[in-house]
């Protein structure tokens, strides 16, 4: 680093010098020397307050030995003022860079060493001081000059160009930035290597430049190389490691996944704050952005101090105009904003603005412009809010371009103000080429994962325009829109398996691809189960892991859609409009598609002949909870399969009824609009979104009608009409010479129950929240399991029944996750035609990342704790037309906006099974084997899957007495076709 080249140059005077100077004492040059190297060696440890102090002592004995004018003095007052740099007193080290400018160029001349070396290091103040042009200006001199001194390889020029590359992006002038930024990088890594400190330096602002770009995979990738070098090369506490620490984060942060990172951010703060000082700026970027952390996951009265504070110290120790300043002052009025206080918001994002608008088409004052449009247009002056959206809606494309996040959420907030005015068709055409860009972004080659989570936050703006499209009667791209929100990422994941086993691929490509999607899973199920206790390493390490396999997977990909036409072809996601989608309905069918924004409802229904109806249902105050608590009301208080986590309900009466008011209170709401249009349809195909998924349809009623509309109507859901044709696809593919049934159950369990304790839960929680550690987690809460007599009752009526058919049967002692693994490594798994899962299932509303089909818990080896997560069965090889999941509440999991109830349907999915029958909640063991058995009777007889399924409740709702009850039948639910 420059840093340690001067501290060279200066030894090699000094030795010259002071050897000259009579009198001078072999003591003294000693004490120079010694308070040098301490100067180097702290500075290297990143301890800069220890470094400034030698540096500050031997800089006295300089001056006073060879005097104010002398190049060792002069050198010595550089390294001084980067010092000070570093510990961000820049006042004090731009009024020492000065001075030494100054000296330097009347003493040696313009064109010495040191003279230009300090020019660069004025330019780096003058950027931080927010002095821009005049920071550019220098820069460039200082590198003409210097690369005609030195050769346009040497390490100093190279610090010079990134300093252009870093004022060239702090001016928003990117491409620019890019440029020198890539060139900057690419001589660094010829001429030092790639592992040394300043071509990390030159990879890290390569990386943030990319980020500004919302090139967020490129980012991720460079971003993650960083920080493993400093930390291998520097340790885990270098400031240096820190920053790039929080750099990754931010990353993460971009991507939506600020959950998982608030942790890691108090970790950066407390870390800079320990290695900086409270008051150093890189501890209150670090602090606002712990607070932009907490404002990001709706946490506003914890963010609100930690923005104020932020903004009082960068006053106090920046001053009012340091652009840290006004970046804090910002923060504090958008916080403002977001509590409801545009009265305070206002003042501050003006002054804010004032300040900025110097530079017109720079990001940070569009940025300024757009949230002062955001208050006023919340103040409801639409006259002074439209002309600042239109003004940074033009200026964001052209600087960052159309598709940039930033340039999105312009979008949306002015589409958002034209419909407010009442100018639905400019209001619609800002929306459209919202969700257009979006779509793009949607392809980007990052992790499916990553995709779902930067997804999230732009669905809520399809449902917008979806609503816009129905009050202007166009129900056809009402539909298509609303097929955009639902289930994209596994709509992709099947689309890639039946291109890999439709296209001709060879045996040797095929196999690729499978590993590698092996891998993946592997990877993924690891990363969930990193240890919290120092392992957040571990979990970061697997990440970058995954993720250079993700960029393999893609190169792969690239490279056979290029060698094989159908490849392409079959890969491309296909979104189905309602047109062609409704070729794939049955006759007597009917679509019924939801869409939800928090409690706003809308539906839309769809026939075989086409004919398409949309519905704003309105607001449905506290709908995710009513859901939720009647999901709960339905289910039986205690049941065989869930004695380690009973439902405690004092007042059943009460309950029942609440249950029963609820059911009345959804069907009104969710049926009856649709009544004209359903009522006549003897299969409804339900396609739910978010927490609508977690019911069974079956269990309401139309308004007046005491039985429920199961008895009328045969429901399946499926998670979109995309996802539905794509099965159909998967049917016809077909897989001939299958075995019929393949069941694995009754495991062997540990003989005690346990009831973990709230305290063990929030212990477990923290455990998944900071490591994703499942598996400690599981080992807290100290699960233990019921056997279950009922699944062996089943498993031999299965065996019985298939008799002629040669099942395979795996229970008990071979009722394993080891064998599991072993029959899907087989290739048996993917051989079977049924299957069927006769176990314990785990739900934990508590830690709902916990979820897992449990098999076998006795003598599993290392490596194996019996839990099936999602996580590890898209590993699995699946080739299934149907698979029966008679667990508990396998049909729950977490919903994901844009994507629905991600789990255990979404994994088979993926694995490649058809259909599935799931669980909504945890019923006797008994009943089960008494529902299943009969449901497969009717398979075996022919019978289609639905229609099994629905004569199998109907069933039960006849017998009368306790079965007759909607506790007993209404868990079961079909996903598919």
């Amino acid at each position: 680093m420059l840093f340690k080249r001067r501290f060279v140059i200066l030894a090699v005077v000094l030795i010259s010098l002071l050897g000259c100077i009579s009198g001078t004492t072999k003591d003294i040059k000693e004490l120079v020397k010694n308070y040098d190297k301490q100067t180097h060696y702290f500075y290297q440890k990143g301890l800069y307050q220890k470094a400034f102090n030698s540096s500050q002592k031997s800089v006295i004995i300089k001056k006073a030995i060879l005097g104010q004018k002398n190049l060792g003095t002069i050198i010595g007052q550089n390294n001084l003022a980067e010092l000070q740099k570093q510990l961000g007193h820049f006042s004090e080290a731009l009024a020492l860079l000065e001075e030494n400018y100054a000296l330097s160029q009347k003493y040696f001349g313009k064109q010495h060493q040191n003279t230009v070396q300090t020019l660069n290091d004025l330019a780096i103040i003058y950027q931080n001081q927010g002095r821009l042009e005049k920071a550019l200006t220098l820069s460039q001199q200082s590198h003409q000059s210097i690369k005609k001194i030195l050769g346009g390889n040497h390490p100093d020029v190279l610090q010079s160009l990134q300093t252009i590359a870093s004022i060239y992006s702090d001016l928003s002038q990117f491409s620019e930035a890019l440029y020198f930024s890539k060139q900057n990088l690419k001589k660094r890594t010829e001429v030092l290597g790639a592992e040394n400190t300043n071509t990390l330096d030159g990879l890290e602002n390569l990386a943030i430049l990319y980020m500004r770009l919302g090139k967020l995979s490129e980012a991720l990738r460079l971003s993650e190389q960083v920080y493993f070098s400093r930390e291998k090369k520097l340790g885990k506490q270098h400031p240096k490691t820190i920053q790039s620490f929080g750099n990754l984060a931010k990353v993460y942060q971009a991507l939506g996944r600020q959950k998982e990172i608030l942790t890691w951010v108090k970790d950066v703060h407390n870390r800079l704050e320990a290695a900086l000082g409270e008051e150093h700026p890189n501890t209150l970027k670090g602090l606002q952005h712990l607070a932009k952390i907490y404002q990001e996951l709706g946490l506003l009265e914890e963010a609100l101090p930690l923005f104020e504070t932020s903004y009082d110290l960068s006053k106090k120790t920046l001053g009012k105009e340091h652009p840290d300043t006004i970046q804090s002052q910002a923060n504090l009025a958008l916080i403002y904003k977001d509590l409801g206080q545009l009265k305070k918001s206002l003042p501050l994002l003006k002054a804010v603005y004032d300040h900025l608008k110097v530079r017109e088409k720079n990001v940070k004052t569009i940025k300024a412009r757009h949230h002062l449009a955001e208050v006023y247009l919340g103040l409801g002056n639409l006259s002074k809010a439209l002309p600042l959206f239109k003004t940074s809606y033009q200026h964001f494309k052209e600087v960052l371009g159309k598709r940039h996040p930033d340039t999105l959420l312009n979008m949306a907030s002015l589409a958002s103000a034209y419909t407010k005015k009442g100018e639905m068709n400019k209001a619609i055409k800002h929306f459209q080429e919202y969700v257009d860009n979006a779509e793009k972004l949607r392809n980007s080659h990052l992790s499916a994962e990553n995709r779902q989570f930067l997804f999230q936050k732009w669905v809520p703006d399809y449902f917008t325009l979806s609503s816009l499209y129905m009050r202007q009667s166009s129900p056809e791209k009402a539909f298509s829109i609303a097929e955009k929100t639902k289930a994209r990422t596994l709509l992709q994941s099947m689309a890639a398996t039946l291109a890999a086993e439709q296209s001709g691929l060879t045996k040797e490509e095929q196999a690729q691809l499978q590993k590698d999607e092996e891998t993946l899973a592997i990877l993924n199920d690891r990363i969930g189960k990193a240890q919290e206790n120092n392992r957040l390493n571990e979990k970061l390490t697997l990440e970058r892991d995954k993720n250079q396999l993700v960029k393999k997977l893609n190169d792969i990909h690239q490279k056979l859609m290029a060698k094989y036409p159908k490849y392409a072809q079959l890969s491309k996601v296909q979104i189905i409009g309602a047109k062609e989608g409704a070729k794939y309905l049955p006759k007597n069918a009917v679509l019924i598609s939801y869409l939800i924004d928090e409690s706003h409802i809308l539906a839309l229904t769809l026939q075989a002949n086409g004919k398409l109806t949309t519905h704003d249902l309105g607001e449905f105050p506290n709908l995710e909870k009513e859901l939720d608590t009647y999901r709960r009301g339905l289910a039986p208080v205690q049941d065989s399969r869930r004695g380690q986590n009973q439902v405690y309900r004092p007042h059943r009466a009460k309950t029942v009824q609440k249950t029963q008011a609820l059911g009345i209170k959804l069907g009104k709401r969710l049926l009856e609009p649709l009544k004209n249009i359903i009522k006549d349809k003897r299969h409804w195909i339900i396609s739910p979104s978010g927490a609508l998924a977690l019911i069974p349809f079956e269990t309401l009623h139309f308004e007046g009608e005491k039985e429920p509309v199961i008895v009328q109507h045969q429901i399946s859901y499926v998670q979109s009409l995309s996802i539905l044709v794509m099965l159909q696809k998967r049917e016809k593919a077909g897989i001939s010479n299958r075995g019929s049934l393949l069941a694995m159950g009754a495991p062997i369990y540990e003989k005690t129950t346990s009831n973990p304790s709230a305290t063990d839960f929030q212990i477990a929680r923290q455990m998944v929240k900071r490591g994703g550690d499942y598996s400690r987690a599981l080992r807290q809460l100290n699960l233990k399991w019921n056997k279950l007599p009922g699944t062996l009752k089943e498993l031999k009526q299965l065996e019985k029944l298939f008799k002629g058919q040669k099942p395979r049967i795996y229970k008990q002692a071979d009722a394993t996750e080891m064998m599991l693994q072993n029959l899907s490594k087989q290739g048996v798994l993917a051989k079977y035609r049924y299957l069927v899962f006769s176990a314990h299932g785990y739900l934990s509303q508590e830690v709902p990342a916990l979820s897992a089909l449990v098999l076998g818990q006795v003598n599993n080896p290392a490596g194996i704790d019996g839990y099936v997560t999602a996580g590890e069965w898209t590993g699995y090889d699946l080739k299934s037309d149907l698979m029966v999941l008679s667990a508990c509440e396998t049909g729950l999991g977490e919903v994901v906006g844009g994507e629905g109830v991600m789990g255990l349907p979404y994994a088979f999915y993926v694995a490649g099974n058809k259909n599935t029958v799931l669980t909504l909640w945890s019923i006797s063991d008994k009943v089960t084997a008494e529902f299943i058995t009969s449901f497969f009777r009717k398979l075996k007889a022919g019978v289609g899957q639905i229609k099994a399924l629905t004569a199998t409740k109907r069933e039960f709702i006849k017998r009368g007495g306790e079965y007759s009850k909607q506790k007993y039948w209404a868990a079961f639910v079909l996903y598919g076709v």
